[in-house]
């Protein structure tokens, strides 16, 4: 393609008499190429060092934590008014990244694993080390690259032990993920004419989620109603979006009666 342009005539005739490639050279001199520490104290006044801080706080925190779409890289979400961590030496800030709770490192770690670390130990403080800033600012300060999955493989184990592994684009429905892939999801001998056709509504597409959970995402107040009585691991698929490779149990048992249609 041909990216050359003119000025127009008068400004043109303006600029005739200047050295435009002596200017350029000039500027570029004149603009130092600003680091990336430098930069972040510019922004904030503090050196990427001085954005780590820890501080040791009672229960309830007053901490509401949040993830990114990967469902990792534990940020916070809310901060109390007159928490502990509002009240705290060094107040905690929304958008914080958390690094670490009681000394072990949580630097991209699914939600489910730092939520194991957060319950740890009800009785005694939590210990948090954060960081102030972006996660991407996070990343360059510890010299790490983030990886977030763009797919995600999908296998589901039918009651008769066949297998299906289809790969989805991250982020995908598990219900039509199967359903796409012929995956019979409805506890039913033959027909589809129990179903809502995923719009949450029938209960019926529930699977086992036997690996990959925390690559999904959490149940809603509605689908954990639905599925009060039964194990933590069973879903909704058509409530369920997944994130990462993901194994699952198609019609598990409920203890509700096969339909048969005939």
């Amino acid at each position: 393609a041909d990216y050359s342009f003119k000025f127009s005539s008068k400004f043109a005739d303006k600029i005739k008499d200047v050295d435009l490639e002596g200017a350029l050279n000039s500027a570029v001199k004149a603009s130092p190429v600003v680091p990336v520490q430098k930069q972040a104290k510019a922004d904030t006044g503090m050196d990427m060092e001085q954005r780590f801080y820890e501080v040791s706080l009672d229960r309830p925190t007053g901490i509401e934590f949040a993830t990114d779409l990967s469902l990792k890289y534990v940020h916070v979400m809310e901060v109390k008014d007159n928490s502990p961590a509002q009240l705290s030496p060094t107040p905690v800030e929304v958008g914080d990244q958390l690094c670490g709770v009681n000394g072990e490192e949580c630097i991209g770690e699914a939600f489910k694993d730092v939520a194991e670390k957060l319950s740890a130990k009800p009785s005694q403080p939590l210990t948090f080390r954060f960081f102030r800033g972006s996660k991407q600012q996070l990343l360059d300060a510890v010299g790490r690259e983030d990886y977030v999955p763009t797919e995600a493989r999908v296998t589901a184990i039918e009651p008769n032990g066949e297998t299906t592994t289809a790969t989805k684009k991250a982020g995908a429905n598990l219900r039509d993920s199967l359903v796409e892939s012929g995956v019979q999801v409805y506890k039913v001998q033959s027909g589809r004419f129990t179903n809502c056709n995923g719009k949450q509504l029938c209960g019926t597409c529930i699977v086992d989620v036997v690996e990959g959970a925390e690559y999904t995402n959490d149940k809603s107040i509605d689908e954990a109603g639905s599925l009060r009585q039964m194990p933590e691991s069973y879903r909704l698929s058509c409530c369920v979006n997944v994130y990462g490779d993901i194994v699952v149990k198609t019609r598990p048992d409920t203890g509700k009666k096969l339909i048969e249609f005939t």
